[in-house]
């Protein structure tokens, strides 16, 4: 096993991302200090009778993760948000834990906390500032909105950083949950959001372990200089030695295991990709890098409790339409004119660039020898013997419109299957990787922002994967901006550094620290396809779907571009949009239906999903399946550890200043 230099004497210091009362005050931010004195509920919660197990982690609780996925904070362009995305990873855990992993994860926005927060920003932040600005937000009735409503753009004070320059700026409708269509966007009234009832700060092992064990993840200040470089194992332990004097990072701590040689570790999650450490974890020795220390001030943990959040199963969804338009608006609500085209390429034009219309990837496709089974009369991933397999929720028309359905249908059933075959691989329900569609934007031929398709979107991610072992990049490596190279609107024309071609910085990429460019990764973590076909008709969909997952449908959307909630009857003869479908149901009035999960966010129909009765929209007239080869996965022992500054792992030509 390799060992770290004690004094990491070649490693420079990073400057930290955890600002002083002073440098809050000099940027006009609000400074909370941490209060580890104060009675909370905390101090009440028990302590097992026999000690604490030797092994707990939320990502792996009796068979389930709780653990929500991993983020970068470090993309498009480099921002010193730690602060943020600790917090908010450690609060969507608990959210999980609260929905009992039910229903697709929910993401928080991190964006919105930038915009609004007042507590921090890409130069840095505090440990307690994230959830005492929210506390502030959630007794007032409101409460953090979700991603798919606000998404990450690494923007928070470097106002002509990348993507920042020409972003809509300040904390108003447009920055708190949005939507666009055309050349127009709009705020949102209402929008998707949780709120807490609590919050507080902890230190020590003791009280960490008793909060993690009790009630979930927590956010903890740790000293990052020895986590540069970090590649796997328990560092700081006697295997990978390290020393650390001052704390200038937050991650989330989600749990802690016992090593044979090293003895007790932390499970840290950072927020530098899932190409850094394993998987975007770190293994941290208890007493190592002040992650558990005591020490006032210089080190300690941060809480927070789930007061409410929007979900399905409370009953509490937010109904907007693609226009802006949500319910219980005024008629004078500002609303987008700009009218739906299609978002599908024809005949002629899939096969001008190269690909088979409604191809199969052999002559004899697999699906034809899949079982025909009596298949049930409900039947969905989102909800397969009481486990969800239904990836994320997308909205494609943020941050900037952009059509970009052909891509997101195709790729989150791709991602979809993914989660199957990890959960049957390893005992465990709910770890999901999710993909990136700005990789396929920017590097497939299928399509861009104009349209595109997803049968071809399968073809020339098989194309890549027989041709150089390497498939679709993660979103954690290239995150969605809704822009391709042809692409006018919003900062698509405008972002420094940015012409959306296929390069290796356009397909992963990390930042560096303050000042430090960005480069290309040559190694990061992707997910090759197998095989993949096409197919049309209800019993074809059902049997594919039973059987492996999944699957991307065109539809005619103009019916439901106002819908918020029921079951759509609508019938059509043509298609303008990409879905993907999760599985079917049984209603006593209209029959059978299908249960589509669309791309324009949670704050649309039933939390972004749809149902549609068999028949309707002309849905299942052509549709499309693919089965994964590949992908990187702590189980599969085939990680990319690539450092925080990606040196490692560097493209030399990509380099951008």
């Amino acid at each position: 096993m390799k060992v770290l230099a004690l004094s990491f004497a070649g490693v420079a210091a990073r400057q930290s991302e955890l600002l002083t009362a002073e440098e809050a005050e000099a940027q006009g931010l609000d400074f909370w200090g941490e209060d580890f004195n104060k009675t909370t509920s905390h101090d009440s919660l028990p302590v097992p009778n026999d000690g604490y197990p030797a092994d707990f982690s939320w990502c792996n609780k009796d068979g389930v993760n709780y653990c929500t996925p991993s983020l970068n904070q470090h993309i498009p362009q480099y921002c010193g948000a730690c602060w943020a995305h600790g917090s908010m990873s450690a609060l969507a855990d608990r959210i999980k834990i609260a929905r009992n992993a039910q229903g697709p994860d929910i993401e928080l926005s991190v964006q919105h906390l930038l915009d609004c927060g007042r507590v921090g920003g890409c130069s840095g932040g505090t440990l307690s500032g994230p959830y005492t600005w929210l506390q502030h937000v959630s007794d007032s009735g409101d409460g953090i909105s979700y991603a798919t409503a606000a998404p990450y753009m690494a923007c928070g004070g470097n106002f002509n950083a990348g993507v920042c320059k020409d972003r809509h700026k300040n904390c108003d409708a447009m920055n708190r949950a949005r939507t666009c269509m055309g050349d127009e966007c709009v705020g949102l009234s209402r929008f998707p959001n949780a709120s807490i009832s609590e919050h507080g700060n902890i230190a020590g092992v003791d009280q960490m372990q008793k909060e993690i064990f009790n009630r979930g993840p927590i956010a903890c200040k740790v000293a990052a200089d020895a986590l540069v470089e970090y590649e796997s194992g328990v560092i700081g332990g006697k295997s990978q030695p390290v020393s650390a004097s001052r704390t200038d990072h937050v991650v989330s701590v989600v749990g802690w295991g016992t090593d044979e040689t090293d003895g007790l570790y932390w499970v840290m999650r950072n927020s530098w990709g899932e190409f850094w450490g394993e998987q975007g974890y770190a293994k941290v020795a208890f007493g190592a890098l002040m992650l558990d220390s005591r020490v006032p001030l210089l080190a300690g943990c941060a809480w927070a409790t789930v007061k409410d959040f929007t979900a399905p199963e409370r009953d509490n969804g937010v109904h907007c339409t693609v226009s802006g338009v949500c319910d219980g608006d005024a008629d004078q609500t500002p609303k987008i004119e700009a009218t739906r085209k299609s978002e599908l390429l024809s005949q002629e034009e899939v096969e001008s660039r190269g690909f088979i219309y409604r191809g199969n990837s052999s002559s004899k496709s697999s699906h034809d020898a899949l079982p025909a089974a009596e298949l049930p009369e409900d039947f969905t991933w989102c909800n397969k013997d009481g486990a969800n397999y239904c990836t994320v929720s997308a909205n494609q028309h943020i941050p900037q419109y952009c059509g970009s359905c052909w891509a997101q249908g195709s790729l989150s059933a791709l991602a979809d299957r993914v989660k199957i075959a990890r959960g049957a691989e390893t005992g465990i329900a709910g770890m999901e990787i999710d993909l990136s569609v700005q990789h396929l934007l920017n590097c497939g031929t299928a399509g861009s922002c104009s349209g595109g398709d997803p049968g071809a979107a399968y073809q020339w991610i098989k194309q890549q994967s027989d041709a150089t072992g390497a498939g679709i990049a993660y979103r954690s490596a290239q995150p969605y901006m809704a822009c391709s190279s042809e692409s006018t609107k919003g900062f698509c024309a405008t972002a420094d550094n940015q012409n959306w071609t296929c390069t290796a910085l356009n397909t992963a990429r990390t930042c560096e620290t303050f000042g430090k460019g960005c480069i290309g990764l040559t190694h990061y973590p992707n997910v090759t396809i197998d095989e993949h076909g096409s197919i049309s008709g209800s019993d074809a969909m059902m049997t594919e779907i039973f059987n492996r997952g999944p699957i991307a449908c065109n539809i005619d959307a103009g019916p439901i571009v106002d819908y918020t909630t029921g079951i759509v009857t609508a019938t059509s003869s043509t298609t303008d949009h990409t879905v993907s479908v999760v599985g079917w149901g049984m209603d006593a009035e209209e029959g059978r239906y299908f249960i589509v999960r669309n791309s324009w966010g949670e704050y649309w129909g039933e939390q972004g999903f749809v149902r549609v009765k068999d028949g309707a929209l002309n849905l299942g007239s052509d549709c499309y399946w693919a089965t994964p080869k590949d992908f990187i996965a702590l189980e599969r022992n085939n990680q990319v550890h690539c450092w925080e500054d990606g040196k490692n792992c560097e493209d030399v030509a990509a380099l951008v200043l």
